[in-house]
């Protein structure tokens, strides 16, 4: 009678504890990164525009800035703070938060870039095909490299740069579904992005870069990914060919980030624990600078103007949240299409 009365007690408690919420329903995240201020409407950054549109606050304690959520679309708002690291940890952080149901949503990062002035102009917006790493692997210090080298930095268990052919399965690769990627193209190529007198101001002195000098327009190319604000004509030579040896794509390179390698490596981690879709990822940057100086200027002085005030800024940004609301309103607005099918799949 005594083990009868201890769990009937036990059934008693039970029945009366809290039931646990059903963890929210997330059919697109929205990731940003760099942002300037808090949380107020008259800051400026990445974030601001999507919060606007996104009525709840959600605390989150293992990230760096409150989520915002939209009930009504199911779409969560997430500030990954700026650099790799930060990245990486925010993106593990939700994925591994109970509150949230993400195995069917898709990751759209959005966020501003430096682009490649012989692939594209300031204000432009590119949907990326692959991430490749610009840190990961050797690096000498130019003044003391071989004669022979063009660059000080080599791929990791290589002896000289770009030695080929690429290491399998590298640290320095991060391919996205192609195939989702240009559905997101050819849904947004025809978007019209807003020139204005800065962009053309900062278009102006690129003489004989054509498509430098083209008004912003929706693109499709690779990023390089790194930790560094790097800057100039050697090192843009450089990228261009250390992203062609990664993909084997010549002219891949149209825009340099800083923290898509952290977001794709923890979802790809997620995946295997089947808390996301790797599938399911986009990433849109958009240019606030060019990554080099114009035809005979000088990279130093060409950066530091470029970093006081950024007169493109924002025109990126609203670029990011046009071009990437096109793609966010069809995906939860067409939920019962994109739910069980990636769009793009044959």
């Amino acid at each position: 009678m005594r083990h009868l009365a201890i769990l009937a007690c036990l059934f008693a408690s039970l029945m009366a504890a809290p039931a646990l919420a059903a963890p929210l329903e997330v059919r697109v995240v929205v990731v940003t990164a760099f942002e300037i201020g808090e949380d107020t409407g008259d800051k400026a950054g990445e974030f601001q525009a999507w919060a606007q549109v996104m009525p709840q606050k959600i605390p989150f304690k293992t990230g760096f800035r409150d989520l915002r959520y939209d009930p009504t679309r199911k779409v969560l708002l997430l500030s990954t703070s700026m650099g790799t690291n930060r990245a990486a940890i925010s993106t593990m952080a939700l994925g591994l938060d109970p509150r949230f149901d993400l195995s069917k949503a898709y990751w759209l990062v959005a966020a501003i870039a430096g682009v490649n002035p012989n692939q594209g102009s300031v204000g432009s917006a590119a949907w990326i095909g692959a991430v490749i790493d610009s840190d990961f692997g050797y690096n000498i210090d130019p003044r003391e490299m071989p004669k022979t080298w063009a660059i000080g930095q080599i791929p990791f268990q290589r002896k000289a740069p770009y030695e080929g052919p690429p290491e399998a399965d590298s640290e320095n690769l991060f391919p996205l579904n192609m195939a989702l990627r240009d559905w997101a193209f050819d849904l947004t190529r025809d978007a019209a992005i807003p020139d204005n007198e800065a962009l053309k101001a900062l278009r102006a002195p690129y003489i004989g870069l054509p498509k430098a000098q083209t008004p912003p327009m929706v693109l499709k190319g690779d990023e390089v990914s790194g930790q560094a604000f790097w800057h100039g004509a050697i090192l843009n030579q450089h990228y261009e060919a250390w992203a062609d040896y990664w993909t084997g794509d010549r002219d891949g390179f149209v825009m340099t980030g800083m923290e898509d390698t952290g977001v794709l490596a923890a979802i790809d981690a997620l995946g295997r624990a089947g808390r996301s879709d790797p599938r399911r990822v986009l990433v849109l940057r958009t240019a606030s600078n060019y990554t080099t100086q114009p035809p005979g200027g000088d990279a130093a002085t060409n950066l530091l103007g470029e970093h006081t005030g950024v007169p493109a800024l924002q025109s990126s940004l609203d670029a990011a949240f046009k071009v990437g609301g096109v793609v966010v309103n069809e995906l939860a607005g067409n939920w019962p299409r994109y739910a069980e099918t990636v769009p793009g799949a044959k």
